[in-house]
């Protein structure tokens, strides 16, 4: 189970995260960003995964995804701190990989 807030705050919107980004959910969080984008192009996102216990792959590819598109990654605990770092650890390596490949 998961539980989305969303929390509007002047030029940024905040996702708040509660319970296990897994399966379906990992869809339903895609249907909220997607739809938060199209409604409020110019506002800055952040995740707030202070109360998320689990991510499976499909939740971090999601998440990565949301983070290549310039949305901000927070956590509350070591885990998410762990699973965060993963993620801007391969966007940089999948980044520094781009821009050194050969044309």
């Amino acid at each position: 189970m998961l539980r989305i807030t969303t929390i509007d705050k002047g030029q940024i919107t905040i996702f708040r995260l509660a319970g296990r980004l897994v399966g379906d959910w990992v869809g339903e969080l895609e249907r909220c960003w997607v739809s938060t984008k199209s409604a409020d192009s110019g506002r800055k996102l952040r995740i707030d995964m202070s109360d998320v216990e689990f991510v499976d792959e499909k939740g971090e590819a999601l998440l990565e995804r949301m983070f290549l598109q310039g949305a901000e990654l927070r956590a509350g605990n070591l885990l998410m701190e762990s699973v965060i770092a993963g993620i801007e650890e391969h966007s940089q390596a999948e980044h520094a990989g781009q821009s050194g490949a050969v044309q």
